[in-house]
């Protein structure tokens, strides 16, 4: 593992932490589980790159942390942020200390794809943090199974948190032309930079939702062209509405002037052609379409109908129509999660944060001197 940030099991980080372990490593730092010398608490402390791009990304991270201390953690399925600290030039994020993420849940398990059982309460606990997070004008636009932590393996049913708001945004803030997050968990309309909303954050879900059910990625790529040959080839293309607004709708398709059907997706020649990237199919299960699905799951899933109200779930995340995409509180009234769920019907939505607590992008851009981020960051 690269570590550059030097960071060794022993080492004391800020006043009173002591590494016992590394649990991750990213673009963006260092994960470690540490000792509060103080509290004699065991935390996950993040450790930030002190690099320009990478404290920028761990400001915006703190400003939206803070902004979500009006939500219970618990009952919203977020992870508890504890403040934050320095150690030397690197910003440590305090998190709450949570198991595994749902890629490493599935590795461990076989990944064969899990029971409607199991399906179903991590979906209504990721559908519920969702509803929380929109209803004060949050979206998450990085959802994805690395960033839906198990909170404990051994519990029964299965608890889940949503992690990592590092590409967060005010929903009032977003832009057309704003590119976050997985293309693999992207929805359609930003990858063709076409307008989108908090129902990004649903297409997202229902990505997952089929993955934990097949056991295998439902949409791979390394490119966005891959990503969205896929979606086409099982759920035919974007709404002409949705490509005509797209801003990088003519890399990917051919505008057909005076035919039926104004945009065609490039052929795998073409887009190579024009983009010099070559293309390439990397599913392990390819659908016809998303009935599919039901087909690919293992016969001791559930019953029947547990699937196939689990697959009208599924669609209705991943209408390809964001005007049509199901929300969270709607889809949390999804005949899916009536048997044996409990509905948290009784969330109360919190008024959208008319000021915004962060720093600005051109004062983050001004930033030089570790004594300028300290002060920046209190003054959040």
């Amino acid at each position: 593992m690269n570590n550059e940030l030097q960071i060794v099991r022993g080492l004391k980080l800020g006043r009173c932490h002591i590494v016992e372990d590394i649990l991750g490593e990213g673009g963006f730092g260092i994960v470690t589980k540490c000792q509060n010398m103080r509290t004699k608490k065991i935390e996950a402390i993040k450790v930030n790159r002190s690099a320009p791009e990478e404290m920028q990304m761990a400001l915006h991270e703190i400003s939206y942390m803070k902004r979500l201390q009006c939500l219970d953690a618990d009952a919203c399925n977020i992870v508890k942020w504890n403040g934050y600290f320095f150690h030397e030039e690197s910003i440590c994020m305090n998190l709450e200390l949570l198991d595994q993420n749902l890629i490493d849940y599935l590795d461990d398990r076989g990944n064969p794809g899990l029971p409607v059982t199991e399906i179903r309460p991590v979906l209504h606990q990721l559908a519920t943090a969702l509803f929380h997070l929109h209803s004060i004008g949050v979206v998450h636009l990085d959802l994805k199974p690395e960033n839906v932590m198990v909170v404990d393996r051994t519990q029964q049913p299965v608890r889940v948190k949503i992690i990592d708001f590092g590409l967060a945004s005010l929903l009032s803030e977003i832009q057309v032309g704003d590119y976050r997050g997985t293309n693999m968990y992207m929805a359609p309309e930003m990858m063709l930079a076409a307008p989108f909303d908090e129902t990004h954050d649903m297409w997202s879900l229902g990505v997952i939702a089929a993955e934990l059910a097949m056991g295998s990625m439902l949409y791979p790529g390394e490119t966005d062209y891959d990503v969205l040959s896929c979606i086409i080839e099982t759920q035919g293309q974007p709404p002409d509405d949705v490509l005509n607004r797209g801003m990088q709708t003519s890399l990917y398709f051919h505008c057909q002037r005076n035919k039926r059907q104004p945009w065609r997706l490039k052929s795998p020649e073409e887009f190579q052609r024009d983009s010099g990237l070559h293309p390439e199919d990397s599913r392990d299960i390819q659908l016809t379409c998303l009935d599919d699905i039901v087909e690919v799951m293992e016969e001791l899933a559930g019953p029947h109908s547990d699937k196939q109200a689990l697959l009208s779930l599924i669609k209705s995340m991943l209408h390809l129509d964001p005007g049509q995409r199901v929300k969270a509180r709607e889809a949390l009234q999804h005949p899916f999660f009536a048997p044996g769920v409990q509905r948290k019907e009784d969330a109360k939505t919190v008024d959208l944060i008319d000021e915004a607590t962060g720093v600005q992008p051109q004062t983050r851009r001004n930033l030089k001197k570790t004594s300028d981020l300290r002060k920046m960051a209190d003054m959040m």
